[in-house]
């Protein structure tokens, strides 16, 4: 199992409310979503957030979901196979 990326852990730590969150490539999303032509594309989905939260601050959390993806990104060639395909879930014990 590949290790959860340092700024997935913190978005965590940052946002009690976000429970989860999945990574997908342009080949597991529906045809009906717009695309480019990139196959590199990743796309965020599956946001699970509770308790219920404003619109405001979804987006806020969908805003730093999608900064800390990028971040990782941004790390290197491998990031997007560190998140592609993989849903992040916070832990309960």
């Amino acid at each position: 199992m590949k290790p959860v990326p340092s700024q997935i852990v913190s978005l965590f730590e940052r946002n009690t409310a976000l429970h989860g969150f999945s990574v997908r490539g342009r080949g597991d999303i529906p045809d009906n979503v717009p695309t480019t032509q990139d196959e590199g594309e990743l796309f965020v989905g599956d946001i699970g957030i509770a308790p219920t939260v404003s619109e405001a601050q979804y987006a806020e959390i969908f805003e730093e979901v999608v900064a800390a993806v990028t971040e990782v990104l941004a790390e290197g060639e491998d990031g997007s196979e560190r998140l592609r395909g993989r849903t992040f879930a916070r832990a309960l014990h």
